[in-house]
């Protein structure tokens, strides 16, 4: 039924509470599972606005500046994403790296991958935390074109 699996993680404990559903699923699915991780982007960096107008000189030392910082992100969430693929052994997994937004990354990886479904984390807030903060498993929810299970994590005490 789910040939793929997508699951998108951060590097955080909460999305990491994905895993234990989507390896159920790959179970009794036969499914291999894709680990997700996006990265900001490059242009995405450079479309910030400067402090102050900054001379070209100082623009072209910031593109590369932005560039080893994508970089250097992309190489973390490699080694992330490496780590979590060794603590499922024996399981069919596949890691991949992106950069851009999160909800868009997430959505295009399962467009790409033909994922059948896909199984993150939310934070589980509503109303004027979801307003304020922003929800990617909403954005993704609203634009998927393949289920979403969502997971509601719970973390610590609360």
């Amino acid at each position: 039924m789910f040939e793929t699996i997508l699951v998108p993680l951060d590097g955080s404990e909460l999305a990491e509470a994905a895993l234990a559903p989507a390896v159920e699923l790959q179970a009794r699915f036969g499914s291999r599972l894709v680990l997700l991780r996006a990265v900001e982007s490059v242009s995405h960096r450079l479309m910030q606005p400067p402090a102050v107008i900054e001379p070209p000189a100082a623009i072209a030392a910031n593109v590369e500046l932005i560039e080893k910082l994508t970089a250097a992100d992309r190489e973390e969430a490699q080694g992330y994403l490496a780590t979590v693929r060794s603590r499922l052994a024996g399981k069919d997994v596949e890691t991949l790296v992106v950069e851009g937004a999160a909800a868009a990354a997430v959505v295009a990886a399962a467009a790409q991958r033909g994922a059948g479904l896909i199984v993150m984390s939310s934070h589980g807030r509503g109303g004027l935390g979801r307003l304020v903060f922003g929800s990617v498993a909403d954005a993704v929810l609203r634009q998927s074109g393949v289920p979403v299970l969502l997971v509601r994590a719970k973390l610590g005490d609360g």
